[in-house]
């Protein structure tokens, strides 16, 4: 049985997975449009395999079906993004 703690960190692991994700979504798709108009070079392909697999991720997340090692380091990989994307530390709950 899940206790509503265990809920309450699978939500809060989910959401910054998905921030993280949507934060690299927006730059790969601004980079692409900077690079339609010759402004900055081809977006690589690997851009958008992360947001894939940060997706999955935080889908696995939600559902709590990551292992703690494997949800740890995703949570550090995510945290290092959203800092990287947004200029300014994130925010940890």
């Amino acid at each position: 049985m899940v206790t509503q703690a265990q809920l309450r960190q699978r939500r809060t692991d989910h959401d910054l997975i998905a921030r993280a994700a949507e934060s690299v979504r927006r730059r790969a798709r601004r980079q692409q449009a900077e690079s339609a108009v010759g402004r900055a070079p081809i977006v690589p392909y690997g851009r958008y395999v992360l947001v894939g697999f940060l997706d999955e991720l935080a889908l696995a997340a939600g559902r709590g079906e990551l292992p703690a090692g494997v949800r740890r380091v995703g949570l550090e990989l995510c945290e290092e993004l959203l800092g990287e994307t947004s200029g300014d530390p994130p925010q940890r709950a």
